[in-house]
């Protein structure tokens, strides 16, 4: 499959900082494929927004978009403006003087004739759903319609992708849901590329096809949502995507061989009460905090060590439905799920 977007080793260092903002980052955008950059503040998902889209110069590394060198250390740099990326800015940066046509027009001025430009015009506000809404102005509109704007001013110029700065993040969290749903849709329909950047894990599991997490300016693990959620590679990844469980184990190598000690992470959502432990890897703990969460109880148990020399203790949270009772001060036996 053909690549949109190409970073290759990509290094970066401010003045006066101890570490470097982005160090040998390599990621690659497939065509009409979903990326989200995800992290916490200070992994450097904004840095490397900026020098894919030709705002900051990296120390060294490759840029190439749609199979053209757009910065290299032997080449010469794209300007942004050659690069033909789409923006949606995090506020989504709508001229408050001109209707939504005359905003979506603004991205259009390079094609000529004019009736063109209303062809164009005409088949973003369709796939947008922007209809009925072309001579009003972006006051007069909620934040959803907004941001279904500011994509189609992104899209309308055809680009080779579009860059989208924390989507999600003005949004009404009652219609977060629907809206992420609509611009998935939107964006898969047009066939174009899209890199989001968010911290925002629940934006990132569900818009993108692909996930590419930082820490500290260094790529930790890329992969589909549903392989970085279920076999994080590492604590960071695994506990910046929800809750999890670090459990103390033992691992039996056979007869005669050493056993060592370790520790597996487990998600909640993966442990599960089971009446009939045998066969099973199974914990057995008493329950010392049950929390409503709205479709399901946060329950917390109090486990100890099976090792006979051992008195610690570990705490285990799992999800359970409303319809189990369970009471402070029960003892369940729990098992993991096999995926």
């Amino acid at each position: 499959m053909s690549k949109s977007l190409r970073v290759q080793e990509i290094t970066k260092c401010f003045s006066r900082a101890d570490k470097p903002a982005l160090e040998k980052v390599s990621i690659s955008l497939s065509d009409g494929d979903i990326m989200a950059l995800v992290g916490e503040s200070g992994s450097g998902k904004t840095t490397l927004l900026r020098i894919i889209a030709g705002l900051e110069n990296p120390d060294s590394g490759l840029v190439e978009i749609n199979g053209e060198i757009a910065w290299s250390s032997e080449t010469k740099t794209l300007l942004p403006e050659q690069r033909n990326i789409g923006f949606v800015f995090q506020d989504y940066a709508l001229f408050p003087h001109l209707t939504i046509k005359n905003n979506i027009l603004y991205g259009l001025h390079k094609i000529h004739p004019k009736n063109e430009r209303l062809e164009r015009f005409n088949e973003i506000i369709s796939l947008t759903g922007l209809e009925n809404l072309e001579n009003r102005f972006p006051h007069e509109l909620s934040g959803g319609q907004q941001q279904r704007v500011a994509l189609a001013r992104a899209l309308a110029p055809k680009p080779n992708f579009i860059l989208l700065d924390e989507p999600f993040s003005n949004l009404d969290p009652v219609r977060k849901d629907s809206l992420r749903d609509e611009l998935r849709s939107v964006v898969k329909e047009s066939g174009v590329s899209a890199l989001i950047v968010t911290h925002d894990t629940r934006d990132a599991l569900s818009v993108a096809d692909t996930l590419a997490v930082l820490k500290e300016g260094n790529l930790e693990q890329v992969g589909s949502p549903e392989r970085v959620y279920f076999h994080s590679t590492s604590e960071y990844t695994a506990s910046l995507f929800g809750k999890v469980n670090r459990i103390p184990c033992q691992l039996f190598k056979g007869e005669g061989a050493p056993n060592e000690s370790t520790d597996i992470l487990v998600r909640p959502a993966d442990l599960e009460i089971t009446k009939d432990p045998s066969g099973d890897v199974h914990i057995v703990g008493k329950v010392i905090a049950n929390n409503f969460r709205g479709d399901f109880h946060e329950v917390t148990l109090e486990c100890k060590e099976s090792l006979p020399e051992s008195e610690n203790v570990t705490h285990v949270s799992i999800y359970v439905g409303p319809e189990r009772k369970l009471q402070l001060g029960d003892t369940v036996t729990v098992r993991r799920l096999k995926r």
